[in-house]
């Protein structure tokens, strides 16, 4: 930490508004497996230091993977020239939110490092369910991806922050593939990843899941086709996840909202004049940003401008109530303080705004997904993450799931294929008329969201318990 604080002071010296250095360690180990053996084992470590500097109204950036005391000045100096050249084509004047002093350490609550244990652990355990899952009737193909991922980071400013965050992340799945009745249809089961020790690896019930989609995806391969038409679906919350990633995480990033970004995924429909009268959603629909979530992917104390992990209703009783907010852009939102959504990739990327750990609240009367299901006359019930599609507006969109089951007179009677739907996004959330309670509640979640230009890849949660919506047009797909 005394090479970042040194960095910070020379740069106060320099007479900038304000400046960082975040020295960042990125690990990650990947396994892959394809029925009983191994297909590839990566591992990336990923190191150096990030500084931002402001001068007037102008930005720079510049990282080096050094940490001797020259290579950083050279780097700080670097910053300070880019932000002198970009003040002089300024569009405006940079007001920072407020950030309280914070000296602080943060880490994820771990019982075993995942980089501790001998791959051959893992290895050992995802070939095992390799073999569960090739012992079905007419599977033909088995696999599995795991990640292990630490993040170790060192954050100074000139305001006076010294923080240390150390997050641990886990994201484990299998598949299975069967080709039967002309056709070949794979099913997958996906553990919620979690910022999580081993022991949460160690934990998950591979073998009663591996038989369980082993089963299902041959079962796929002879369900019938839906009709196109209007249908009242019910989304389980691995697929719900996915939904509310691209139809509420995206479109209230404030900088998509305001076009700072569009160059990847485009903008938002979400416009500024909404807040707090547009109607999102029907008035259940309650979604909660929170990176202060236990075990959230996003959660990690405090964000990379320095400011601390927050919880706030991103949509409340159905309208749109607030959005991910850096410390430059609260102004327009006459924030007193940023909500610590502001997160890079690695040490060479600059920080961004990103979707928080968001989730849909459970309903608030009591209602299992079982009752849910029975009261429902005719619909269907779509499990896991399939196909999607949405325009540069995120307002049009379209997806898939990993299973689908008809639901007739409040009974599931059997699987469907070819499954996707339509809607316009606040539509799709209007027509929500049904959540079940918080016994129903799971989370899910993504490692790989895009964003920036160049593209980098964050981490965030989502959550729900199962939720009805009707009037949505399905169609078959081809």
């Amino acid at each position: 930490m005394d090479n970042l604080r040194e960095i910070i002071s020379y740069l106060a010296g320099k007479k900038v508004r304000f400046a960082d250095a975040r020295e960042h360690l990125f690990r990650e180990r990947e396994i892959t497996t394809e029925d009983t053996r191994v297909e590839q084992i990566t591992e990336q470590n990923v190191s150096g230091v990030g500084i931002k500097a402001l001068w007037e109204n102008g930005w720079g950036y510049a990282s080096t993977s050094r940490t001797d005391p020259a290579a950083l000045r050279k780097t700080a100096d670097k910053a300070l020239a880019l932000a002198k050249s970009a003040d002089k084509s300024a569009a405006g004047a940079v007001e920072l939110a407020g950030e309280p002093r914070h000296t602080a350490k943060f880490s994820t609550t771990i019982k075993e490092d995942p980089f501790d244990v001998k791959v051959s652990d893992a290895v050992g355990v995802l070939l095992q369910a390799g073999e569960t899952i090739l012992k079905g009737k007419d599977v033909i193909k088995a696999g599995s991806y795991l990640v292990f991922r630490n993040m170790k980071k060192k954050y100074a400013n000139t305001e006076g922050s010294v923080i240390e965050t150390d997050v641990f992340t886990v994201l484990p799945q299998i598949e299975a593939t069967a080709r039967a009745g002309g056709e070949v249809k794979t099913r997958h089961y996906w553990p919620a990843p979690m910022n999580a020790g081993y022991e949460y690896f160690r934990g998950i019930d591979f073998k009663t899941n591996a038989e369980r989609i082993a089963a299902q995806a041959r079962e796929h391969c002879f369900a019938r086709s839906c009709e196109t038409g209007t249908a009242t679906l019910i989304l389980d919350p691995e697929h719900l996840s996915l939904t509310m990633h691209e139809s509420v995480g995206h479109p209230t990033e404030l900088d998509r909202v305001l076009g700072y970004e569009e160059s990847c995924a485009g903008r938002s429909f979400a416009t500024m004049e909404k807040l707090n009268n547009f109607k999102y959603g029907s008035e259940i629909v309650n979604f909660i940003a929170d990176n202060t979530l236990e075990g959230g992917l996003a959660s990690c104390g405090y964000d990379d401008e320095g400011v601390e992990c927050r919880k706030w209703h991103m949509i409340k009783n159905g309208i749109l109530t607030g959005y991910g907010v850096n410390r430059e852009l609260a102004h327009r939102m006459k924030m007193e303080r940023a909500n610590g959504t502001t997160r890079a990739a690695k040490y060479c990327d600059v920080p961004i705004t990103r979707i928080p750990n968001l989730y849909l609240a459970p309903g608030a009367k009591p209602l299992s997904v079982e009752e849910l299901i029975a009261d429902t006359d005719d619909g269907i019930y779509i499990e896991g993450m399939g196909s999607f599609s949405i325009d540069q507006m995120r307002l049009n969109m379209q997806f898939g799931g990993d299973a689908f089951w008809e639901i007739k007179k409040g009974k599931l009677t059997g699987m469907l294929k070819n499954v996707v739907y339509n809607a316009i996004s606040y539509e799709f959330w209007r027509s929500c008329d049904a959540i079940a309670d918080e016994r129903s509640f799971k989370r899910a979640g993504f490692i790989t969201c895009g964003k920036g230009d160049p593209m980098q890849l964050a981490q965030m949660t989502h959550g729900a318990s199962p939720a009805r919506f009707r009037k949505i047009m399905v169609r078959r797909a081809k």
